[in-house]
């Protein structure tokens, strides 16, 4: 799967990281793996691999199946929830299939949080920053 490319301008840097300003593109959707700071622009925290400084334009990547994988878990978990708590409920009646679905969605969904650490963890689903494309010029 291929990887999905975006430039933008690295805004600070804290330790051995730098929070990188992008605009947004259609591909983007509505994932919130970064902070959104309006309708076309948002903001991503990544490992500073390369020594990018404030100011200096930075070309980062997240890996296609990183994305397939984390919609998948995002939105299938609780989906799957959902559909085996209305499947279970419906045994008993409408209104608690309607039940069962929204409790088992919800017990999806919060497992996902309780996993989330364990997420963050992996780097197939984290952008990465894979060149420097422009440095900031020295003021001088």
């Amino acid at each position: 799967m291929e990887d999905m490319c975006q430039t933008g301008k690295v805004v600070a840097v804290l330790g051995g990281v730098a929070t990188v300003r992008v605009l947004r593109s259609d591909a983007c959707g509505h994932c919130n793996a970064c902070f959104h700071l309006g309708s076309n622009e948002a903001e991503v925290q990544l490992a500073n691999a390369l020594g990018a400084r404030v100011g200096d334009e930075v070309a980062i990547s997240l890996h296609g199946g990183g994305v397939v994988k984390a919609s998948a878990l995002a939105y299938g978990v609780p989906l799957a929830g959902l559909l085996a708590g209305v499947l279970v409920g419906a045994r008993f009646g409408d209104l608690q299939a309607a039940a069962g679905g929204v409790l088992l969605c919800g017990v999806a969904y919060l497992l996902l949080r309780w996993l989330e650490p364990k997420f963050a963890r992996m780097r197939e689903l984290k952008p990465r920053m894979i060149s420097i494309v422009k440095r900031r010029e020295n003021d001088g």
